[in-house]
């Protein structure tokens, strides 16, 4: 009997054997992919962007010490230096600093900074980025200057940029040079009583379990190869109605909590879904942080003339209104649309104020609201995004090209 089982027990002894090799082998060769993955996501772009995550590669903006955000490097539509530019430059005749209606729309194309170098005949150089204000164009002037330009635009959008401009200032106390203390402290109150970034619904939490998965699929190179090929073989997301383009789907598509910051306006042949409540909140300066931010924002304009001066390169700020204050004109029914009176208010005395402050520098700019007004054909998308369509960026891309024309000269 013992000499019967001995040739079994040295078949599963050699199938083990047998068994160990193969997976070792199997281990090895998922470890020289990792490896090769790894090194070829070092040095070459196209691996690098294949690899990751889509939120990571589509982000237009990363995290940043400085300037609380900056431009995607690895996106696919960003220069090396993270800007929306198809490649980046030595040199530009003219350097777009400003926020996501500067960045531009889905085709970058569309956007009137590309739309305003075809019609001068001159390169651009976009720096523009989402998020950003004026606070942040100021601390991009010398990346800007060094480009040596014959002309730097500046485009703030008084949607959220003085908000954003108080952001960046807790970071860059030296935005805030020069503005009333107390003004200062009254900001700084309420912000410790609640942050400002709460109350406008920026801020979200992530459960631990998601923070685990989120390292393994933005360090692990075969599961991001992986997950390319599933995301190559799969149907792409479908776009949430609200941001359909069509104004029933919009419409319909809001539930009765998103009622209370978001109103459909049909008024003709111009349609939309405003978000008044948002916008006013933003532009609100009876909140002393938003005064504090646009009173910041006002001076990052006027030090960014200065400079530009003493540098021998004009300054033209181009002013970009909400969608609210364009479509306000067409709106019969005020009380239909909570917070768009106040915000309409709110907007034109700041840019009164902002305005006046231009002017008594001398500083050249224009206001594009009047001609979003007054297009024959409707300006922005049809839901709930607050961004110029490709026919506002085409008025918009008008009207700076005469001013900048001028001073091109």
């Amino acid at each position: 009997m013992e000499g019967l089982s001995t040739p079994r027990s040295g078949r599963r002894s050699s199938f083990r054997r047998s068994l160990s090799i193969k997976l070792a082998v199997v281990a090895l060769s998922l470890l020289a992919c990792e490896v090769a993955l790894q090194i070829g996501s070092v040095w070459s772009v196209t691996i690098r962007r294949t690899l990751m995550p889509l939120w990571e590669l589509n982000a237009p903006t990363v995290p940043d010490s400085r300037l609380v955000r900056r431009g995607n490097p690895d996106h696919r539509e960003h220069d090396s230096a993270g800007y929306r530019n198809p490649s980046r430059l030595r040199q530009a005749d003219i350097v777009v600093l400003g926020d996501s209606h500067a960045y531009g729309p889905a085709l970058a194309a569309d956007g009137w900074p590309r739309r305003t170098a075809q019609e001068l005949g001159r390169s651009v150089y976009n720096m523009a980025l989402p998020g950003y204000g004026p606070g942040h164009s100021l601390l991009q002037l010398d990346e800007a200057l060094a480009l040596t330009p014959r002309l730097v635009v500046v485009a703030p959008y008084f949607g959220n940029d003085f908000f954003e401009t108080h952001v960046l200032a807790r970071r860059h106390p030296q935005l805030l040079a020069g503005i009333d203390p107390a003004l200062r402290e009254a900001a700084a109150a309420e912000d410790r009583r609640r942050a400002i970034e709460q109350e406008v619904g920026r801020l979200f939490a992530v459960a631990a379990a998601q923070r685990a998965q989120h390292w393994v699929s933005s360090h692990m190179k075969l599961y991001g190869l992986a997950r390319a090929l599933r995301t190559h073989l799969s149907s792409p997301p479908a776009t949430p109605a609200i941001l359909s383009r069509d104004f029933a789907l919009a419409a319909a598509a809001l539930t009765p909590d998103e009622r209370r910051y978001a109103s459909p306006l049909d008024a003709g042949t111009w349609r939309t879904v405003l978000t008044s409540a948002y916008r006013h909140q933003v532009l609100d300066d009876s909140d002393p942080r938003i005064r504090l931010g646009f009173e910041a924002a006002r001076a990052a304009l006027l030090t960014m003339h200065e400079r530009c001066r003493a540098a021998g390169i004009p300054l033209l700020v181009v002013l970009l209104p909400t969608k609210e204050s364009v479509f306000w004109p067409r709106v019969r029914d005020p009380a239909a649309h909570p917070g768009l009176e106040g915000l309409v208010a709110n907007e034109a005395r700041l840019r009164g104020e902002l305005i006046a402050a231009l002017a008594a520098r001398e500083i050249p700019h224009v206001d594009v609201l009047g001609p979003l007004r007054s297009s024959p054909a409707q300006t922005y998308f049809e839901d709930v995004d607050g961004h110029p369509n490709a026919t506002g960026h085409a008025v918009i891309a008008a009207t700076v090209t005469e001013h900048a024309r001028r001073l091109l000269r």
